[in-house]
């Protein structure tokens, strides 16, 4: 229709201040989980919490590397998803022989 405007949703440009202030946020945070937890995993000799600590650690690598590719073309996002998706299979798969190992 002529002259109908369109609720189109902004063009992705990954340069949003507050969304990159909130990514350094969740990776302090998550990394300051990871000490805390693998402290009291290895105290306790708990897999449990050394498996939830390996989690904090994947996720502060996992989201530092989102805020790397954040304003990169579509295809480094694109391979940084795939590349976290791998990565988190292989500490799955980690944590999954270190527990039938003990």
């Amino acid at each position: 229709m002529p002259g109908h405007d369109h609720d189109h949703a902004p063009a992705y440009v990954g340069d949003d201040p507050a969304y990159r202030r909130a990514l350094w946020a969740v990776i302090a945070i998550n990394g300051i989980m990871f000490i805390v937890e693998l402290s009291a995993g290895i105290t306790a000799k708990s897999m449990a919490l050394q498996a939830d600590a390996l989690d904090f650690l994947g996720d502060s690598v996992t989201y530092a590397l989102s805020l790397f590719v954040l304003a990169k073309p579509p295809m480094w996002r694109a391979n940084a998803a795939l590349f976290k998706g791998i990565s988190l299979a292989v500490l799955g798969l980690w944590v999954l022989g270190s527990t039938i190992w003990r």
